[in-house]
């Protein structure tokens, strides 16, 4: 027995197909689902069907079957059913690629994306993006919490530590959701802050705990312009240094993960030379403090005097 949907999905091919229009005998013909004795029932059936496809924007037509025949018919004509083609631009069409690598659905979008790339005469367009090595963590903490606030327009309440805050108690934040940036691999929170009664940015992985919603959906407005990650997150303007580092044999695994290479023996005995890419000084430090006293920045010195700084905080 023919289901509701694929009735209706019989019908609209059906009549798309026709170039005639189908009268209701045509119709209880040809059309599997609405076959057998039109009763009283099958009548009504097919007038919900047909109210439900007008309510769907299916274009149906009732027209006459000719112009010497007053007998009428149902049928849709494809110029108003049909979609355009669709065509991109190169800036389209790179960004609808990095926006499915970004899925980690690249290879199997591939085919589709290629016949895309013909019909905008850009072939190997997204083959070539497909070879960016590019990540965008979507499970961040609290993201979807977050979401849910900018969404509804609630105020959110979280503990937050910033890396001057080491050995010190974590400040409860109280504020109003703006945008969730992503900026270098990490995820913020624009918004403002209501007890400094300014904006203020935090990252996700410094907040401790759950993020609550607090009040009502629809507390505050959120501003129209969307704020530039290069300009609203501490250091995001500045660009990448290389970092000397020394590690003892039993983390150097651990720092060739993160560093350039293998790395080279040191003239300290059983360490080796690791060199590596800094785009975030906060994050490298906190790093550089988990791994206590078997590793040691070198270079360059403003990075080192930071990880000093903070050991002398800690001590006191």
């Amino acid at each position: 027995m023919v289901d509701r949907l694929e009735r209706l999905i019989n019908l609209v091919i059906a009549l798309r197909e026709t170039r005639r229009p189908l009268t209701v005998d045509a119709i209880n013909e040809r059309v599997a689902g609405y076959e057998g004795n039109r009763t009283d029932a099958w009548r009504r059936m097919f007038e919900r069907d047909k109210a439900d496809l007008r309510d769907l924007g299916v274009p149906l037509r009732t027209e006459r079957v000719d112009r010497f025949d007053e007998t009428l018919g149902y049928r849709i004509d494809p110029a108003d059913y049909d979609l355009p083609d669709i065509t991109f631009d190169p800036a389209e069409l790179t960004a609808l690629a990095l926006a499915v690598q970004l899925t980690g659905l690249g290879d199997e979008a591939a085919p589709g994306l290629d016949k895309l790339a013909v019909g905008a005469d850009l072939p190997g367009t997204p083959r070539g993006i497909g070879r960016l090595p590019l990540e965008l963590g979507l499970d961040a903490p609290n993201r979807g919490t977050l979401t849910d606030a900018l969404l509804d327009r609630r105020r959110v309440r979280f503990a937050y530590r910033r890396p001057a805050d080491m050995g010190e108690d974590s400040t409860t934040r109280r504020v109003e959701p703006h945008a969730l940036l992503h900026h270098r691999g990490r995820w913020y929170l624009r918004g403002h802050d209501l007890d400094r009664q300014a904006l203020r940015t935090f990252r996700l992985d410094r907040i401790e705990g759950t993020v609550r919603l607090t009040g009502e959906a629809g507390a505050f407005v959120i501003p129209d312009e969307v704020p530039d990650p290069r300009e609203v997150v501490p250091g995001a303007d500045l660009d990448p240094v290389d970092a000397v580092v020394l590690a003892d044999a039993e983390i150097a695994w651990t720092v060739a993960r993160r560093a350039r290479g293998a790395g080279e023996p040191a003239p300290r005995t059983g360490w080796r030379r690791f060199t590596i890419r800094v785009t975030d000084p906060d994050s490298f430090v906190s790093w550089v403090l988990d791994q206590g006293p078997a590793i040691e920045v070198v270079s360059p010195p403003d990075l080192r005097a930071r990880v000093v700084d903070h050991l002398q905080g800690l001590r006191g």
